[in-house]
């Protein structure tokens, strides 16, 4: 398979000084972020030997309901960051590329441009050489060419960080007419074939194609106290039960009718729908509480086994459980770190 070509040429970025003697490696680490956190939640300096990359680019999981996608959003680029605007939808930075160009409500999802991915220098040595990662960066810097189309939605994107710093409207011009020149959609990740994806949507399928039944594809949009859930929950309820009475009195109405007082379907239709709202809203709350029950349960056992294991990888006990033989106040570790700080302070 042959490698993929540069998707730009066009230098947007002030230069990074001088580079190291010829044979050497560039110096790219002026392009990277402060620390990185690894899938099991270390925090690290960056390293591009490390899954670095692939954290900051792919996109396995929308690919991973890639025939579903078309339920989430149209097969086509985003539409320009004052058109997102415009329909009352608040840019909200994220990290993550899974949930880039992802909305909810009245907010939308974007990732900033990482200055590394505007370095052709940076492209050549550490991405083009991936087939899977240029797919992904190349989708992900053609969905920018759409956002940003006019000066207005450039002068946006700068405040609102979506740029590196330094970078000029005329050279943002010339690096997206470089970039749509060369652009075939079969060229980068599917993904990108989409733009705006809907998150509830993505929950949905998640929930059922691939059996998150309670967290779905991301909890961003969740309710983030269990009080609110319930108070939500009740208050559609309490919306469903208006209509019930209204029923019910029209109901109640129609048997003082003389005509329909002799029609037995109607009484029958009337008493069977007395015992359905009597039943009903007992069922629906308990299935309410049950169901955030379930969660807190599920959340629980999470959280807890999550603990156990990331303690193990710190090399740390958890000191305030009682063990025999030990000190369940401090342990020797943390001591040892106060009897360092009381010194430092003498």
């Amino acid at each position: 398979m042959d490698t993929p070509s540069l998707p730009f040429t066009t230098r947007v970025l002030a230069p990074r000084g001088e580079l190291h003697a010829t044979g050497q490696a560039a110096d790219f680490t002026t392009l990277l972020p402060a620390s990185h956190r690894t899938k099991r939640d270390h925090i690290i300096v960056p390293q591009l030997e490390s899954d670095f990359l692939t954290r900051e680019l792919a996109v396995d999981r929308l690919n991973n309901v890639q025939d579903w996608l078309w339920v989430c959003g149209r097969p086509m680029p985003p539409r320009p960051l004052h058109h997102q605007v415009l329909i009352s939808r608040d840019i909200t930075i994220t990290e993550n590329p899974e949930l880039h160009l992802v909305w909810s409500k009245n907010r939308i999802f974007l990732k900033p441009i990482p200055p590394y991915l505007l370095d052709p220098d940076f492209w050549a040595a550490h991405i083009v050489r991936d087939r899977k990662l240029a797919d992904c960066a190349r989708g992900f810097l053609f969905s920018y060419t759409a956002l940003l189309s006019y000066e207005s939605d450039f002068r946006m994107a700068r405040e609102k960080g979506l740029l590196p710093s330094g970078v000029t409207w005329e050279a943002w011009k010339g690096l997206a007419g470089e970039i749509l020149q060369h652009h075939c959609y079969a060229s980068v990740n599917p993904r990108y074939w989409y733009g705006e994806l809907r998150l509830s949507r993505l929950n949905t399928i998640y929930r059922l194609r691939k059996g998150f039944v309670l967290r779905g594809y991301s909890k961003v949009a969740a309710h983030t106290v269990y009080v609110d859930l319930l108070r939500d929950n009740f208050a559609a309820l309490a919306a469903i039960l208006g209509y019930v009475v209204i029923v019910l009195t029209a109901m109640q109405v129609g048997l003082g009718v003389e005509r329909l007082q002799a029609d037995e379907a109607f009484q029958n239709a009337s008493y069977g729908f007395t015992v359905f709202s009597i039943i009903a809203p007992l069922v629906a709350g308990a299935g309410i509480v049950v169901a955030v029950l379930a969660m807190f349960v599920s959340n629980w056992a999470v959280t807890k086994n999550y603990e156990g294991k990331r303690f193990r990888e710190m090399g740390v006990e958890p000191f305030w459980r009682d063990r025999p033989g030990k000190d369940a106040a401090t342990p020797s570790s943390a001591k040892g770190s106060l009897m360092n700080s009381d010194e430092r302070e003498v």
